[in-house]
């Protein structure tokens, strides 16, 4: 187990932001507190767990229909933010791609190739970006 505290390394002084890091070693298997808290993490059923509040989670969300409903639409919703996300990441590559094309074969300015792809102004703006990095 690694306790971590911010500090500016300017000053060597410690950020008291109130926040106070612990890193744990998800293999350790300690007969401590941390060792039977590792232990429940890696539970696959709440049976025999140590910690009542964790076996009540993981029961409801693993063993009861509603519960794996539950999950089950969170996952429908991250996974179809992540799609929307990739898709439209893959647009934006496109139309850099596109645009790098006509600047370099067609000889196009940076507005020419934007005004012959018809990109938007926002698209515009995070095209260019892209360009400059």
């Amino acid at each position: 187990m690694y306790h971590v505290d911010r500090m500016v390394l300017e000053t060597g002084k410690p950020f008291e932001d109130g926040s106070h890091i612990i890193y744990v070693n998800g293999k350790y298997k300690g007969d401590d507190e941390i060792g039977k808290l590792i232990e429940d993490f890696h539970a696959k059923t709440s049976e025999n767990m140590h910690f009542k509040l964790l076996a009540d989670g993981l029961h409801h969300f693993k063993e009861t229909e509603e519960g794996r409903d539950i999950v089950c639409e969170s996952v429908r919703k991250y996974a179809e933010k992540q799609s929307q996300k990739s898709a439209e990441e893959s647009r934006i590559n496109t139309l850099v791609q596109n645009v790098k094309v006509l600047m370099k074969n067609a000889s196009f300015t940076l507005d020419q190739a934007f005004s012959n792809l018809e990109v938007s102004d926002s698209d515009r703006a995070i095209i260019t970006r892209q360009l400059q990095k």
